[in-house]
């Protein structure tokens, strides 16, 4: 009789176990159709990831993976928004207050209860796109023309867009890489990395490293670089003319190109001239080192 409750107390484990596992619903279908190039689609998330990959045809589709704690409240919805050729999508929880082209708002902010929706959007080239969640990654690669990818918590990573990025998070790390455009990004905690065919770029971060590497420049265009701790590296063209205003004492700055100082200077900031001037870029850290390198 023993045997049989302590086998009974062994059969009983897996089913407790089982239970406390997160449930996760399969693929849901949001939405399949065409955007015509240059038109904007809009990723709308509180609490999850942005996956958006390249689709060689014409059709926008974009599926979503709902994951609910076992104490969630409610369920998640899917919305689809049309303004003229322009598509919305949103992720709606029960404390979701606002959802459309323009922006998110939600009071579900800081609950850890309320379950994730993880997207997975396949998009044409020419398609321009915005991927925003309040909490999780968003990695884009080669897909969209402009792109605008953006987390509140979570690592954002855009590779191969065929137009200006806007890249930032509260707190991950930032990775541009192959980007046909101008560029801007920025974390409020973690190392921001950036390549781009035809700059310019900004780049800041809180706390973080920031690499840069710019394989062209056009006429104009300003720049700045900016970290509360860490260092700076950026690589510009050869050919680079600039007025560079770098916030940090001499000794902390180090330049392949030749840089005329004016005949008064302080040593603590560092303004002088790159070939025949013109934009201006600046330069500030915290606690660190700038590199200025030659292509």
């Amino acid at each position: 009789m023993k045997l049989c409750v302590a086998a009974l107390i062994l059969l009983s484990i897996p089913a407790v176990t089982a239970t406390a596992q997160t449930p996760s619903d399969p693929a849901t279908s949001v939405f399949s159709g065409e955007i015509p190039a240059g038109s904007w689609l809009r990723i709308r998330n509180l609490r999850g990831s942005i996956e958006v990959r390249e689709n060689s045809g014409r059709t926008v589709v974009v599926t979503a993976r709902r994951r609910l704690s076992l104490r969630s409240e409610g369920d998640i919805t899917f919305d689809v928004q049309r303004d003229g050729a322009n598509v919305t999508v949103c992720a709606l929880w029960r404390r979701t207050t606002r959802c459309d082209a323009d922006g998110y708002d939600s009071r579900s902010n800081n609950d850890s209860n309320i379950g994730r929706a993880d997207f997975i959007v396949t998009l044409p080239r020419g398609v321009k796109l915005v991927a925003a969640t309040g909490n999780g990654n968003v990695d884009v690669r080669n897909a969209g023309a402009e792109v605008e990818a953006s987390s509140g918590n979570g690592d954002v990573s855009v590779l191969e867009a065929a137009g200006r990025v806007l890249a930032s998070s509260g707190n991950g790390e930032i990775q541009v890489e192959g980007a046909q455009g101008r560029v801007r990004a920025s974390t409020g905690n973690g190392n921001v990395g950036v390549t781009t065919s035809a700059g310019p770029v900004s780049a800041s971060s809180g706390n973080g490293r920031i690499d840069v590497q710019m394989a062209t420049l056009p006429a104009d265009g300003d720049m700045e670089f900016s970290t509360g701790n860490g260092s700076i590296v950026v690589s510009f063209p050869a050919d680079l003319s600039a007025v560079v205003d770098a916030n940090i004492p001499f000794k902390n700055l180090t330049s392949d190109f030749a840089m005329n100082l004016p005949s008064r200077w302080n040593s603590s900031r560092i303004q002088g001239t790159i070939g025949k001037g013109g934009r201006r870029i600046r330069f500030s850290t915290g606690n660190g080192r700038v590199s200025i390198r030659k292509n």
